[in-house]
């Protein structure tokens, strides 16, 4: 207790005077900075989650071919979540003569729990939410049935026993996504209503749902309780599983999330770690002095530890509060862009008080607990003891500190060892770089000339100006790269998404369509490629036959006990690259292979060599895999988990699909296709395309808020550099005073070291950003990215530019203190 008192009084005296003010700076700072990123990825990653929660209409849904049981349902009730249920089948609809095969939807009360539908009184009438679900008697549906059998709303039709009658025309449900599962026209109807139909038979395909919505701890909670109790033929699915174009673009935004989080650890580490170096050396003499008053080394480190305690508490609860004050701030300024997000948590609260003593832990205590090392003899001699707070160990600790951030920050193990791969290896560059310099400006140092008087600041301070170079590189390294992310490579990922993409796609082509349907869209302007498309059951690999039971992780369960969408291709598709093995060439006619898409392969555990057996009406094809493909499904084009080379599949059973983009003006011809080519579905991507892209621009404009945070901890690691040798050049700039220098003279040489200490720091940090980015870019968000040669130069032009005019600023006072006090307060010291 004695020391954590003692402790609390050094930390308030070294507060008055002024000591700690520039340490604390940077803890705030770093902390405001974790926090704020916290609390915001948080809240958009919960939002960003909640949007694509509508495609799957709930938090969490289990989906089954068998009726799911009532306890599964009566936990999540027993948790307090909300729940309803849905069950899918199809079924041809009667009006008069006419009949149409539909693809019927039976909801409960409560649907949806996310999302909302969106429906009209008539197929012309502006889309509106609906209030409920259709009541006892009465369907919903959509505008392609009221065009096919020429229906208006009241009318009425027969499925199976039933006589319903046509309430509103249904626009919109927000768990229909894109898939290809339930594709024919929808009629939506009560669930109460479906014993009447008399159609749901023992044998009877249905796809049963329980959907369920609530806290996401309970959610989570929930989904941890029944997944294991799931039969095979159930699966249990979250939000963006079902598209995977949804789910890519949920893990790129939350890796730049993540990515920014880590550079403002990088940034406020490095600021921390030149503020500590500093103050350790300013405390030599207030430690050689306790060390002759009795104190013991013990006693020593736990004033010492206990002094750092309290700084991490006090400075962890300022940046705290300054965090969630910033976050409230980035928030204001994307309201419009983030409109319902959910309330803030305590966790990021409890993240900001635990970094501040872990960056303290890292980066100063290391550092601070050498002092006990202090010789009390330095009260006599001042040279003793200079060197007691450095060593490799303290960078060591510090550099262990940063990786630990990183991981426990970002929650990506992948992420943070590339991130403090791109750490070590621009320190590496940096220290050699500067040492280089350095040792160039030392071969001229023996000559005459106001050329060697301007650059001999840098050769009289070799190891403080290569400290400075490293750190200020460092800092404008996570700067630049920030940088290169947010106008690089997220326009180069757009890209994948561009306004033109597909946003319809055909299926159900019959052989005997596709040149007719073929010619319409070109007459219509419209590029599309038709590809042939068979269901197929994965059966066997190599000599062994397989089943769901056969694999641990669900979603791959899910892939082995459902049919594929399998296909035949000529050509390699343009955004499909092979990763493994060699794309067949069609002309030679080996019909003997597949291709299977690189998550696929991985899922199942197969590569290059292996036999695959697929089952496909009966009939069994098998083929070894001679390629993997990484697929981009978030082109939106009409893509394969497995595909064969021409001629294998030749006698299958198979219908056609395209896809292509319909611009906002030729809407006319969805209504015209649906009436010309009766039996071909027609599918609307717009909204999954539409989520898409609004998932990247939030993560985009969430990116540029985090720069502005990185920005001011560059800006403390950018005064942190300078304070380092601030003594130096006060005792410098008075002995050239002394000698007869001007001022202006002064502020010249110090104004050239800036420029020169910037400029390399700058060229280097360029040349670290732009390698980083091109690694980052293709490991972790799948980008060809091109070296960008002007961003070197570009990176030395701000380095010089911001170290030069920072410089100056911070030390126009050091050259107005008298050059006869300073002399006089050195030889006395």
């Amino acid at each position: 207790m004695r020391a954590m008192r003692q402790g609390l009084r050094l930390l308030q005296r070294d507060w008055r005077a002024g000591e700690l003010r520039l340490l604390a700076t940077a803890v705030v700072l770093a902390v405001t900075a974790i926090t704020a990123v916290a609390w915001l990825a948080d809240r958009v990653a919960a939002g960003t989650e909640g949007r694509a929660s509508e495609l799957l209409g709930a938090d969490r849904a289990i989906s089954s071919t068998a009726e799911i049981p009532t306890a599964l349902e009566s936990r999540a009730l027993d948790l307090g979540l909300e729940t309803t249920r849905t069950l899918e089948f199809t079924s041809v609809i009667l009006s008069g003569d006419d009949t149409l095969l539909t693809a019927v939807k039976a909801v409960g009360g409560a649907y949806p729990l996310r999302g909302e539908l969106e429906i009209g009184p008539d197929a012309d009438a502006q889309r509106q939410p609906a209030e409920g679900v259709p009541s006892s008697g009465e369907v919903w549906v959509e505008p392609r049935v009221l065009l096919q059998l020429e229906l208006e709303p009241g009318d009425t039709i027969e499925l199976g026993a039933s006589t319903l009658t046509i309430g509103q025309v249904l626009f919109l449900e927000p768990d229909r996504g894109g898939g290809f599962q339930s594709l024919a026209p929808r009629v939506m109807m009560h669930l109460d209503d479906v014993a009447g139909t008399e159609l749901l038979q023992e044998a009877s395909r249905v796809r049963h749902r329980l959907l369920v919505a609530g806290d996401a701890d309970a959610v989570s909670a929930w989904a941890r309780q029944v997944e294991p109790e799931l039969s095979d033929d159930a699966a249990l699915e979250a939000p963006g599983q079902e598209q995977p174009g949804v789910a890519q673009a949920m893990e790129v935004a939350e890796r730049f999330l993540g990515l920014s989080a880590l550079l403002t650890v990088i940034v406020g580490g490095v600021a921390m770690l030149l503020t500590i170096r500093r103050y350790a050396a300013r405390h030599l003499d207030r430690v050689a002095v306790m060390r002759c008053l009795g104190a013991t080394q013990r006693q020593i480190v736990a004033m010492l530890t206990w002094k750092m305690a309290w700084l991490g508490l006090f400075a962890g609860l300022a940046g705290t509060v300054l965090g969630y004050l910033v976050h409230l701030l980035m928030l204001a300024l994307v309201a419009e862009y983030l409109p319902d997000l959910p309330a803030p948590s305590w966790r990021p609260g409890v993240i900001g008080l635990l970094t501040a003593q872990v960056i303290l832990l890292g980066f100063a205590i290391p550092t601070v607990l050498r002092l006990k090392r202090v010789p009390p003899l330095r009260v006599l001699r001042r040279d003793l003891g200079d060197h007691v707070y450095r060593g490799a160990g303290v960078y060591v600790v510090a550099l262990l500190a940063v990786f630990g951030l990183m991981w426990w920050q970002a929650g990506d193990l992948v992420l943070s060892v590339y991130v403090f791969g791109a750490v070590l290896g621009a320190l590496a560059a940096l220290g050699l770089a500067a040492a280089a310099v350095i040792a160039l400006l030392r071969m001229g140092r023996g000559r005459r000339g106001s050329a060697s008087l301007l650059l001999s600041g840098l050769v009289r301070r070799p190891w403080t100006a290569s400290i400075q170079i490293m750190a200020l590189g460092l800092g404008l390294t996570a700067l630049l790269l920030l940088t290169l992310v947010r106008n690089d490579l997220l326009a180069t990922w757009q890209e994948g998404v561009p306004e033109d993409a597909a946003n319809y796609f055909l299926i159900n082509i019959q052989p005997e369509e596709v040149d007719d349907l073929a010619a319409r869209l070109d007459d219509a302007g419209l590029e599309s490629s038709v590809y042939p498309m068979v269901r197929g059951r994965l059966v066997g690999i190599n000599d062994r036959d397989i089943s769901p039971s056969d694999f641990d992780e669900p979603r791959t369960q899910r892939l082995v006990g459902r049919e594929f969408n399998l296909s035949w291709l000529e050509h390699l598709p343009e955004d499909n690259r092979v990763v493994a093995g060699e794309f067949w060439n069609a002309d030679t006619g080996d019909a003997e292979q597949f291709s299977l898409e690189e998550e696929m392969a991985e899922r199942l555990g197969v590569g290059v060599g292996d036999v695959l057996h697929f089952e496909v009406a009966g009939q069994r094809y098998s083929a070894p895999i001679t390629n993997v493909r990484a697929v981009q499904w978030d082109s939106f084009n009409v893509n394969f988990f497995a595909a064969a080379a021409p001629g294998l599949l030749d006698d299958a059973p198979a219908t056609y699909i395209t896809s292509f983009y319909l611009p906002s003006e030729q809407s006319a011809l969805v209504g015209q296709l649906v009436r010309e080519f009766p039996s071909v579905t027609l599918i609307d991507v717009n909204a999954i395309l539409d989520t898409v892209r609004g998932i990247m621009e939030q993560g985009a404009r969430v990116v540029e808020l985090m720069a502005f945070l990185t920005l001011l901890s560059g800006l403390v690691v950018l005064l942190a550099a300078l304070q380092v040798t601030r003594e130096e050049r006060q005792f410098e700039s008075a002995l050239l005073r002394s000698m007869g220098a001007r001022r202006a003279l002064i502020r010249r040489l110090a104004g050239v070291e800036f420029l020169l200490l910037g400029g390399v720091a700058g060229l280097l940090a360029g040349a670290a950003a732009t390698i980083a980015g091109v690694v980052i870019g293709r490991q972790l968000f799948e980008l060809d990215y091109a070296f960008n040669p002007w961003f070197p130069l570009i990176g030395a032009l701000v380095g010089a530019v911001v170290v030069a005019l920072a410089g100056l600023l911070a030390t126009r006072r050091l050259y107005r203190v008298s050059p006869m006090r300073l002399l006089q307060d050195a030889e006395e010291g």
